[in-house]
């Protein structure tokens, strides 16, 4: 036992951390959560929490089991992208491949949204990291109010969640089986429009 009651670390204390954080998360959701807190409850010190993952975004990555940080989809106007189509179908195209690419890993698709099903606090959670880590960062239309943006975000959202319950849950054909870079180019038209085009008032 370390000076002031924390347990070192040692080949558990990762699993240890990550079921705190999934606690904490569970409870607090993701924006109330601290990486203090979080290791509270594993019984550790901060500076493990640290040693181990690269801030809460991170850890809440790893407590979800994503099997990507969000941040690495292409954008709706993704660099080297030219058109409408493209930009959307690209967006498309790097959501399905990433959770296509988790499936069997018990990081799936269906494994996050039965979470979030099961659990209020672990949706609230999830929609709270999303906001921080992708909506945030995307730039806002000029002239367009916080109001419009979320629309386009909530839009965005029902097409890349939908096609994704479609695809893995329902496993309604064609969205099945076809490859993530075919219903891109189907999508992705209707993605740039909800991202890009003015909405009606």
């Amino acid at each position: 036992m370390s000076p002031g009651g924390r347990r070192p670390g040692n080949q558990d204390t990762r699993d240890d951390i990550i079921q705190a954080a999934k606690r904490i998360f569970a409870t607090g959701g993701y924006d109330k959560t601290s990486l203090r807190a979080v290791a509270r409850e594993a019984g550790v010190d901060a500076a493990l929490v640290h040693h181990y993952f690269d801030g809460k975004s991170d850890l809440f990555i790893a407590a979800m089991a994503l099997p990507f940080d969000p941040r690495q989809v292409p954008g709706p106007a993704g660099p080297g992208l030219h058109g409408p189509e493209l930009s959307g179908a690209f967006l498309v195209e790097g959501f399905l491949t990433m959770w296509d690419l988790a499936e069997g890993t018990g990081s799936s698709f269906a494994s996050c949204a039965g979470a979030m099903a099961a659990s209020p606090q672990v949706a609230d959670a999830m929609r709270e990291f999303l906001a921080e880590r992708v909506w945030s960062r995307l730039p806002r239309r000029e002239g367009e109010d916080e109001a419009t943006a979320a629309i386009r975000r909530g839009l965005v959202s029902t097409q890349l969640i939908g096609l994704a319950f479609t695809r893995y849950l329902t496993r309604l054909p064609p969205i099945s089986t076809a490859t993530p870079a075919e219903i891109g180019r189907w999508a992705g038209p209707t993605l740039h429009r909800y991202w890009a085009d003015p909405l009606p008032s």
